[in-house]
């Protein structure tokens, strides 16, 4: 488990950089400009909103594939309800507001981690949420975030149809059009190399088992 800490605030930075190395693989960088600089890929990324060289959900937004199969988790004294609205928008899957017991952060992402534990798709098909990938016929497929999104929406429905409007506020947290999203399914369907993703007209999309 690869961890990003991206802070500003030397003494937050070197405590949490500590704290979180303990338990996992952890980088820390006090800026977006040198957070952009590496080629690593981490499995979560925490990161402060209000960073000296710019917003840092600002800077992400223009860049989604450097958060692509990434948990972020945002810490800011920033706690207004658009920087929380903007944050999950995003996709990250947390937000803690500052101050906060530096335990805190650890117990969360522990919980994240216990939470993401591999699913059996079907016979020869896995999902790993910790990694954003399938396994195929013990093959590893790469899949995009709205790819893993939607997947994990179709899981947690455990047979139950995802509603048109259910999948857009989940997966992209903004209007789209139908042919979006019927894109989105067909890319994964080949994905899986098995037709069970199937779609009723009212209902929605939901997984079934292979056929």
């Amino acid at each position: 488990m690869k961890i990003a800490l991206i802070e500003d605030e030397p003494l937050i930075r070197e405590t949490l950089h500590e704290l979180l190395q303990t338990e996992y693989e952890t980088q820390s960088f006090e800026n977006i400009r040198d957070f952009f600089k590496t080629d690593k890929k981490f499995d979560i990324i925490v990161g402060d909103i209000n960073l000296p060289d710019g917003n840092l959900l600002n800077e992400l937004k223009k860049f989604p594939h450097l958060i692509e199969n990434s948990l972020l988790i945002i810490i800011s004294g920033d706690g207004q309800l658009e920087n929380i609205k903007k944050s999950f928008d995003l996709g990250a899957v947390d937000f803690i507001k500052k101050p906060f017991e530096f335990e805190e952060l650890l117990l969360r992402i522990e919980r994240f981690v216990k939470n993401k534990k591999d699913i059996k798709i079907s016979e020869n098909i896995i999902y790993s949420p910790s990694k954003k990938v399938l396994i195929v016929d013990n093959e590893i497929v790469e899949l995009t975030f709205k790819e893993s999104a939607f997947l994990e929406l179709l899981i947690e429905k455990n047979g139950a149809y995802a509603t048109f409007g259910e999948i857009e506020n989940k997966v992209w947290g903004e209007p789209i059009v139908p042919n979006t999203l019927a894109a989105l399914v067909k890319r994964l369907r080949k994905k899986l190399k098995k037709d069970i993703i199937e779609s009723k007209r009212y209902l929605g999309y939901r997984l079934i088992k292979s056929r």
